[in-house]
């Protein structure tokens, strides 16, 4: 079986990859979390502490972590799967340089999320002019997502025309790649995204949203079949599926 080293695995979406890693190809090597646990596996709260290997190391943890953890994982010969945010442009270039096995960033496992950015590439050729909303928990630590700032990029490399000037008052969200991206954090939300297109005298709303942190499995395991195939760092789902 193909060993699995997970960082993060006691979270929300980690104990959901737990679950999900039952019956399945995967064998859990071993946990690294940021505090004890009781657990059926080896659970780890240093790197240096570590002793165990694994084929894949699984990262959704966060983002204070996640470099460090990746660098560890390249120089111990794993494959490696980022589901944690908060790289730098810096960061993703040096572990792309570093990189001798498969590394997959994936903003967001959802397969949901994957046909949304697809299908707003398709859609900025005809209506240049657009706005990303995303909402997640108010625990969340980051803002916007990985998610939103990656859709946001993807839209606009695909745009073919400018959009139409508008105001840069606060109240307009961050501006990534010229595309506003609105932030939501909010109880009773997991992840939701809507991505707004506007043209003359009509409007295009594509949104995708998860329920239950067991939405992301699927997408999980297909990051971790097809990661051992990649050649090199790629960031997107798209790339497994």
């Amino acid at each position: 079986m193909t060993r699995v080293m997970i960082a993060g695995g006691f979270g929300k979406l980690g104990l959901a990859i737990q679950a999900g890693l039952e019956n399945s190809t995967f064998e859990i090597a071993g946990i690294l979390s940021g505090r004890p646990h009781d657990s059926a596996y080896p659970v780890w709260t240093e790197l240096t502490a570590i002793d165990q290997t694994a084929d894949i190391f699984l990262d959704v943890s966060t983002p204070a972590t996640v470099y460090e953890n990746a660098l560890w994982a390249i120089a111990h010969d794993m494959a490696v799967v980022i589901g944690a945010t908060g790289l730098t442009d810096t960061q993703i270039t040096d572990l792309e340089a570093r990189a001798t096995r498969g590394v997959l960033i994936v903003p967001n496992f959802s397969l949901s999320a994957v046909l949304l950015m697809q299908l707003s590439e398709l859609a900025v050729r005809y209506f240049p002019d657009v706005e990303v909303v995303e909402a997640h928990d108010a625990r969340k630590i980051d803002a916007p997502s990985g998610t939103a700032v990656l859709t946001a990029k993807r839209i606009a490399a695909a745009r073919q025309q400018a959009p139409t000037p508008t105001s840069d008052d606060a109240a307009r969200g961050e501006r990534i790649a010229d595309v506003p991206v609105h932030a939501l954090r909010l109880p009773g939300y997991i992840a939701q995204q809507t991505v707004y297109f506007g043209g003359l005298d009509e409007q295009l709303t594509l949104t995708q949203s998860t329920t239950s942190r067991a939405a992301f499995v699927p997408g999980v395991l297909r990051a971790l079949q097809g990661v051992t195939t990649l050649d090199g760092l790629k960031i997107g789902l798209e790339h497994v599926l």
